[in-house]
Protein backbone atom coordinates (compact mmCIF):
# COMPACT_ATOMS: atom_id res chain seq x y z
CA UNK A 1 0.00 0.00 0.00
CA UNK A 2 1.36 3.36 -1.16
CA UNK A 3 1.03 6.29 0.82
CA UNK A 4 0.04 9.02 -2.41
CA UNK A 5 2.28 9.84 -4.96
CA UNK A 6 5.22 9.67 -2.75
CA UNK A 7 4.90 5.99 -2.09
CA UNK A 8 4.95 6.67 1.98
CA UNK A 9 5.26 3.83 3.70
CA UNK A 10 1.83 3.87 5.72
CA UNK A 11 1.81 0.40 8.01
CA UNK A 12 1.89 -3.74 7.85
CA UNK A 13 -0.24 -5.09 5.46
CA UNK A 14 -1.97 -8.39 5.06
CA UNK A 15 -2.92 -8.98 1.79
CA UNK A 16 -5.85 -11.65 0.93
CA UNK A 17 -5.47 -13.11 -3.03
CA UNK A 18 -8.31 -15.69 -4.36
CA UNK A 19 -8.23 -17.34 -7.82
CA UNK A 20 -10.83 -15.59 -10.08
CA UNK A 21 -13.71 -17.84 -9.98
CA UNK A 22 -12.45 -20.15 -8.03
CA UNK A 23 -13.77 -18.84 -4.66
CA UNK A 24 -12.62 -22.29 -2.56
CA UNK A 25 -8.90 -21.17 -2.95
CA UNK A 26 -7.17 -18.28 -0.91
CA UNK A 27 -4.23 -17.21 0.76
CA UNK A 28 -2.81 -14.03 2.71
CA UNK A 29 -0.11 -12.14 2.23
CA UNK A 30 2.36 -10.31 4.78
CA UNK A 31 3.64 -6.70 3.79
CA UNK A 32 5.94 -4.21 5.97
CA UNK A 33 7.08 -1.52 3.26
CA UNK A 34 4.54 -0.02 0.23
CA UNK A 35 6.32 -2.12 -1.88
CA UNK A 36 7.23 -6.10 -1.73
CA UNK A 37 8.09 -8.46 -4.28
CA UNK A 38 6.04 -11.81 -3.53
CA UNK A 39 6.82 -15.36 -5.02
CA UNK A 40 5.33 -18.74 -5.01
CA UNK A 41 2.10 -16.96 -6.43
CA UNK A 42 -0.49 -19.48 -8.20
CA UNK A 43 -0.17 -18.50 -12.55
CA UNK A 44 -4.01 -17.10 -12.50
CA UNK A 45 -5.70 -14.66 -12.49
CA UNK A 46 -6.11 -13.35 -9.06
CA UNK A 47 -8.55 -10.99 -6.96
CA UNK A 48 -6.37 -8.93 -4.33
CA UNK A 49 -7.56 -6.86 -1.55
CA UNK A 50 -6.43 -5.32 1.88
CA UNK A 51 -7.32 -7.56 4.36
CA UNK A 52 -5.87 -5.68 7.30
CA UNK A 53 -3.64 -2.87 7.63
CA UNK A 54 -1.46 -2.40 10.99
CA UNK A 55 0.52 -0.02 12.60
CA UNK A 56 3.92 -1.04 14.14
CA UNK A 57 2.59 -1.87 17.54
CA UNK A 58 0.26 -4.60 16.01
CA UNK A 59 -2.73 -2.46 15.88
CA UNK A 60 -5.39 -1.74 13.45
CA UNK A 61 -4.94 1.65 11.59
CA UNK A 62 -8.78 2.06 11.44
CA UNK A 63 -9.30 4.69 9.12
CA UNK A 64 -7.27 2.79 5.95
CA UNK A 65 -8.97 -0.18 7.15
CA UNK A 66 -11.79 1.59 6.58
CA UNK A 67 -10.84 3.59 3.52
CA UNK A 68 -10.16 -0.44 1.54
CA UNK A 69 -13.08 -1.93 3.25
CA UNK A 70 -15.78 0.89 3.81
CA UNK A 71 -18.86 -0.82 2.26
CA UNK A 72 -17.59 -3.29 0.30
CA UNK A 73 -13.38 -4.07 -0.31
CA UNK A 74 -11.22 -2.80 -2.91
CA UNK A 75 -10.57 -5.77 -5.45
CA UNK A 76 -7.69 -5.43 -7.88
CA UNK A 77 -6.97 -8.02 -10.58
CA UNK A 78 -3.71 -9.09 -11.39
CA UNK A 79 -2.82 -11.79 -14.48
CA UNK A 80 -0.23 -14.10 -13.66
CA UNK A 81 -1.05 -17.02 -16.60
CA UNK A 82 1.81 -16.16 -18.38
CA UNK A 83 4.86 -15.16 -16.12
CA UNK A 84 7.85 -17.59 -17.51
CA UNK A 85 9.01 -14.65 -19.36
CA UNK A 86 9.07 -12.30 -16.93
CA UNK A 87 10.45 -14.53 -14.22
CA UNK A 88 13.35 -14.77 -17.06
CA UNK A 89 14.07 -11.41 -17.17
CA UNK A 90 13.72 -10.09 -13.59
CA UNK A 91 16.21 -13.51 -12.74
CA UNK A 92 18.65 -12.08 -15.44
CA UNK A 93 18.40 -8.66 -14.16
CA UNK A 94 19.05 -9.97 -10.54
CA UNK A 95 22.05 -11.98 -11.57
CA UNK A 96 23.59 -9.25 -13.90
CA UNK A 97 23.52 -6.93 -10.78
CA UNK A 98 24.90 -9.26 -8.74
CA UNK A 99 28.30 -9.95 -10.96
CA UNK A 100 28.74 -6.02 -11.16
CA UNK A 101 28.85 -5.43 -6.95
CA UNK A 102 30.94 -8.32 -7.44
CA UNK A 103 28.50 -10.80 -5.15
CA UNK A 104 28.93 -14.75 -5.15
CA UNK A 105 25.83 -15.22 -4.92
CA UNK A 106 23.46 -16.74 -7.23
CA UNK A 107 19.66 -15.84 -8.35
CA UNK A 108 17.70 -18.48 -9.40
CA UNK A 109 15.43 -17.93 -12.43
CA UNK A 110 11.56 -17.99 -10.53
CA UNK A 111 12.80 -17.37 -6.61
CA UNK A 112 12.21 -14.19 -5.69
CA UNK A 113 11.04 -14.81 -1.69
CA UNK A 114 14.84 -13.46 -0.38
CA UNK A 115 15.18 -10.60 -2.53
CA UNK A 116 17.01 -7.83 -0.54
CA UNK A 117 15.67 -4.34 -0.91
CA UNK A 118 18.75 -3.03 -2.72
CA UNK A 119 18.16 -6.21 -4.92
CA UNK A 120 14.87 -5.16 -5.87
CA UNK A 121 15.37 -1.69 -6.69
CA UNK A 122 13.76 -0.52 -9.81
CA UNK A 123 12.69 -4.34 -10.82
CA UNK A 124 9.29 -4.19 -9.80
CA UNK A 125 8.23 -2.31 -13.06
CA UNK A 126 9.53 -5.74 -14.63
CA UNK A 127 7.01 -7.65 -13.17
CA UNK A 128 3.21 -7.60 -12.93
CA UNK A 129 2.45 -5.27 -9.85
CA UNK A 130 -0.53 -4.54 -8.25
CA UNK A 131 -1.16 -1.32 -6.47
CA UNK A 132 -2.84 0.21 -3.66
CA UNK A 133 -2.60 3.98 -3.47
CA UNK A 134 -4.04 6.17 -0.13
CA UNK A 135 -4.07 9.71 -1.17
CA UNK A 136 -5.48 10.96 2.16
CA UNK A 137 -6.82 14.26 2.96
CA UNK A 138 -6.22 17.18 0.56
CA UNK A 139 -4.93 20.88 1.96
CA UNK A 140 -4.75 23.85 0.59
CA UNK A 141 -2.25 26.73 1.65
CA UNK A 142 -2.43 30.30 0.31
CA UNK A 143 0.09 33.11 0.88
CA UNK A 144 0.80 36.36 -0.39
CA UNK A 145 4.32 37.78 -0.83
CA UNK A 146 5.19 41.34 -1.98
CA UNK A 147 7.60 42.27 0.92
CA UNK A 148 5.24 44.21 2.77
CA UNK A 149 4.53 43.77 6.62
CA UNK A 150 1.01 45.10 6.69
CA UNK A 151 0.24 42.48 4.61
CA UNK A 152 -1.03 39.46 6.53
CA UNK A 153 -3.15 40.60 9.39
CA UNK A 154 -1.86 38.05 11.63
CA UNK A 155 -3.78 38.82 14.18
CA UNK A 156 -7.12 40.02 12.80
CA UNK A 157 -9.98 38.10 14.72
CA UNK A 158 -13.15 37.20 12.73
CA UNK A 159 -16.62 39.02 14.35
CA UNK A 160 -19.94 36.99 14.90
CA UNK A 161 -21.24 38.51 11.42
CA UNK A 162 -18.31 37.70 9.27
CA UNK A 163 -19.14 35.03 7.15
CA UNK A 164 -17.04 31.34 7.98
CA UNK A 165 -15.88 31.22 4.70
CA UNK A 166 -12.80 33.75 5.63
CA UNK A 167 -10.00 31.76 5.88
CA UNK A 168 -6.90 34.74 5.63
CA UNK A 169 -6.89 38.78 6.45
CA UNK A 170 -4.81 41.15 4.12
CA UNK A 171 -4.24 44.74 4.11
CA UNK A 172 -3.12 46.04 0.88
CA UNK A 173 -2.40 49.39 -1.11
CA UNK A 174 -4.43 50.23 -3.86
CA UNK A 175 -2.76 49.55 -7.46
CA UNK A 176 -0.66 47.49 -5.73
CA UNK A 177 1.07 44.11 -7.36
CA UNK A 178 1.42 41.28 -5.04
CA UNK A 179 2.36 37.51 -5.73
CA UNK A 180 0.33 34.21 -4.59
CA UNK A 181 1.31 30.95 -3.37
CA UNK A 182 -0.73 28.23 -3.31
CA UNK A 183 0.72 25.22 -1.74
CA UNK A 184 -1.25 21.72 -2.42
CA UNK A 185 -0.41 18.53 -0.10
CA UNK A 186 -1.67 14.99 0.99
CA UNK A 187 -2.07 14.59 5.15
CA UNK A 188 -2.17 10.87 4.89
CA UNK A 189 -1.84 10.34 8.93
CA UNK A 190 -2.97 13.36 11.16
CA UNK A 191 -0.46 14.13 14.10
CA UNK A 192 -0.89 13.03 17.53
CA UNK A 193 0.53 13.43 20.61
CA UNK A 194 3.69 11.03 20.31
CA UNK A 195 4.14 11.25 16.33
CA UNK A 196 3.91 13.98 13.89
CA UNK A 197 1.85 14.61 10.85
CA UNK A 198 2.60 12.28 7.62
CA UNK A 199 2.04 14.26 4.53
CA UNK A 200 2.28 13.56 0.33
CA UNK A 201 3.55 16.68 -1.52
CA UNK A 202 2.98 15.37 -4.92
CA UNK A 203 -0.16 15.60 -6.92
CA UNK A 204 -1.29 14.32 -10.39
CA UNK A 205 -0.82 17.25 -12.68
CA UNK A 206 -3.48 15.75 -15.34
CA UNK A 207 -5.73 15.14 -12.63
CA UNK A 208 -5.67 18.42 -10.59
CA UNK A 209 -6.21 21.79 -11.25
CA UNK A 210 -6.20 25.04 -9.17
CA UNK A 211 -9.25 27.51 -9.60
CA UNK A 212 -8.63 31.54 -8.88
CA UNK A 213 -11.76 33.67 -9.28
CA UNK A 214 -10.24 37.48 -8.26
CA UNK A 215 -12.42 40.58 -7.70
CA UNK A 216 -9.58 42.43 -5.94
CA UNK A 217 -9.22 44.62 -9.05
CA UNK A 218 -12.40 45.13 -10.61
CA UNK A 219 -15.26 46.62 -8.89
CA UNK A 220 -18.74 47.65 -10.92
CA UNK A 221 -19.17 50.85 -7.65
CA UNK A 222 -19.90 54.70 -8.89
CA UNK A 223 -16.48 56.09 -10.78
CA UNK A 224 -15.03 52.93 -12.00
CA UNK A 225 -15.17 53.30 -15.43
CA UNK A 226 -13.09 56.78 -15.13
CA UNK A 227 -10.43 55.27 -13.11
CA UNK A 228 -10.47 52.27 -15.86
CA UNK A 229 -10.15 54.20 -18.54
CA UNK A 230 -7.01 56.88 -16.86
CA UNK A 231 -5.18 52.98 -16.83
CA UNK A 232 -2.51 51.51 -18.79
CA UNK A 233 -3.51 48.36 -21.09
CA UNK A 234 -1.27 46.31 -19.23
CA UNK A 235 -3.01 47.70 -15.62
CA UNK A 236 -6.59 46.77 -17.44
CA UNK A 237 -5.55 43.09 -18.44
CA UNK A 238 -3.73 42.62 -14.49
CA UNK A 239 -6.66 44.15 -13.10
CA UNK A 240 -9.10 42.14 -14.76
CA UNK A 241 -7.53 38.83 -14.35
CA UNK A 242 -9.79 35.95 -13.35
CA UNK A 243 -12.55 38.08 -12.68
CA UNK A 244 -16.31 37.99 -12.80
CA UNK A 245 -17.02 41.68 -13.07
CA UNK A 246 -16.64 42.87 -16.89
CA UNK A 247 -14.33 45.55 -17.70
CA UNK A 248 -16.57 49.37 -18.34
CA UNK A 249 -17.52 49.55 -22.18
CA UNK A 250 -19.48 47.89 -24.16
CA UNK A 251 -19.73 44.43 -25.19
CA UNK A 252 -16.71 43.37 -23.00
CA UNK A 253 -17.29 40.50 -21.35
CA UNK A 254 -15.70 38.92 -17.55
CA UNK A 255 -12.55 36.96 -17.47
CA UNK A 256 -14.35 34.69 -15.20
CA UNK A 257 -12.59 32.49 -12.75
CA UNK A 258 -8.61 31.26 -14.63
CA UNK A 259 -8.52 27.51 -14.20
CA UNK A 260 -4.33 26.90 -13.60
CA UNK A 261 -2.45 23.37 -13.37
CA UNK A 262 -0.37 22.72 -10.17
CA UNK A 263 3.50 22.29 -10.97
CA UNK A 264 5.32 19.41 -8.35
CA UNK A 265 8.40 21.34 -7.90
CA UNK A 266 11.88 19.56 -6.64
CA UNK A 267 12.66 20.24 -3.37
CA UNK A 268 9.95 22.76 -2.80
CA UNK A 269 5.99 21.86 -3.21
CA UNK A 270 3.28 21.13 -5.27
CA UNK A 271 1.13 23.58 -6.16
CA UNK A 272 2.23 27.27 -7.60
CA UNK A 273 4.67 30.03 -7.20
CA UNK A 274 4.58 33.62 -7.18
CA UNK A 275 0.95 34.05 -9.43
CA UNK A 276 0.79 37.61 -9.99
CA UNK A 277 -2.42 39.80 -9.14
CA UNK A 278 -2.83 43.52 -8.80
CA UNK A 279 -5.45 45.18 -6.25
CA UNK A 280 -7.84 48.08 -7.72
CA UNK A 281 -9.58 51.09 -6.29
CA UNK A 282 -10.51 51.10 -2.20
CA UNK A 283 -13.90 49.38 -2.08
CA UNK A 284 -16.59 51.62 -0.28
CA UNK A 285 -19.81 50.16 -0.73
CA UNK A 286 -21.86 47.81 1.84
CA UNK A 287 -20.52 47.60 5.42
CA UNK A 288 -17.63 45.21 5.32
CA UNK A 289 -15.52 47.28 2.69
CA UNK A 290 -13.39 44.51 1.69
CA UNK A 291 -12.81 42.34 -1.11
CA UNK A 292 -12.38 38.82 -1.92
CA UNK A 293 -10.27 35.90 -4.11
CA UNK A 294 -11.78 32.04 -3.68
CA UNK A 295 -9.05 29.62 -4.50
CA UNK A 296 -10.96 25.79 -5.22
CA UNK A 297 -8.92 22.62 -6.29
CA UNK A 298 -10.86 20.69 -9.11
CA UNK A 299 -10.28 17.20 -9.85
CA UNK A 300 -9.92 15.64 -5.88
CA UNK A 301 -12.07 13.65 -3.77
CA UNK A 302 -12.87 16.83 -1.54
CA UNK A 303 -14.24 20.10 -1.48
CA UNK A 304 -11.19 22.09 -1.10
CA UNK A 305 -11.48 25.89 -0.45
CA UNK A 306 -9.94 29.10 0.02
CA UNK A 307 -11.57 32.37 1.06
CA UNK A 308 -8.72 35.31 1.16
CA UNK A 309 -10.62 38.58 2.80
CA UNK A 310 -8.92 41.88 1.29
CA UNK A 311 -8.64 45.65 2.90
CA UNK A 312 -7.82 48.65 0.12
CA UNK A 313 -6.17 51.15 1.51
CA UNK A 314 -5.30 54.29 -0.48
CA UNK A 315 -6.88 57.09 -2.93
CA UNK A 316 -10.47 56.88 -3.87
CA UNK A 317 -12.53 59.21 -6.45
CA UNK A 318 -16.19 58.68 -7.18
CA UNK A 319 -15.60 60.94 -9.99
CA UNK A 320 -16.14 64.46 -10.67
CA UNK A 321 -18.63 66.93 -8.68
CA UNK A 322 -19.07 63.62 -6.30
CA UNK A 323 -15.91 63.45 -4.42
CA UNK A 324 -12.04 64.76 -4.07
CA UNK A 325 -9.03 64.78 -2.59
CA UNK A 326 -7.74 66.99 0.36
CA UNK A 327 -4.72 68.55 -0.07
CA UNK A 328 -1.85 66.48 0.90
CA UNK A 329 0.55 69.23 2.56
CA UNK A 330 -0.06 72.25 4.97
CA UNK A 331 -1.37 74.78 4.86
CA UNK A 332 -5.50 73.77 5.58
CA UNK A 333 -7.79 76.42 6.43
CA UNK A 334 -10.25 74.76 9.28
CA UNK A 335 -13.03 76.54 9.91
CA UNK A 336 -14.65 76.82 13.72
CA UNK A 337 -17.94 77.62 15.79
CA UNK A 338 -18.87 80.41 16.24
CA UNK A 339 -19.29 81.30 12.48
CA UNK A 340 -16.97 83.86 11.67
CA UNK A 341 -13.85 82.42 12.67
CA UNK A 342 -11.09 80.23 11.53
CA UNK A 343 -7.51 79.44 11.97
CA UNK A 344 -4.95 78.60 9.14
CA UNK A 345 -2.73 75.97 10.12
Amino acid sequence: MAGGECDKRLGNSRLRINILGCPGWSDTLEQSGFETIHGNIPAQLLEVQIDDILDDNKERINFLFEHFQGEGPIIRIINLLDTETEDNIVGDEIQERKDKEGSTGVANTGDFDNISDNEADGIDELKETVRFQYDGKMTMKVTLRDGDDKLLCKNYTKLPEDPAVTDSFHVLDYMKAFLVNIRLQYELIAATDETPAVYCDKVDEEKIKIQIESNVGMDDAAGFNLFWDKLSGTDQVNLSKCSTIPPPGKKKEAEGPCIITPVNEKGAFAGRKNVPFVTGRPYTVGDRNTRFMLFKVLGGDKDVRHTAEFFIEGLYTKGPGSSFALPTHQPIMVLRDPPGTFEII
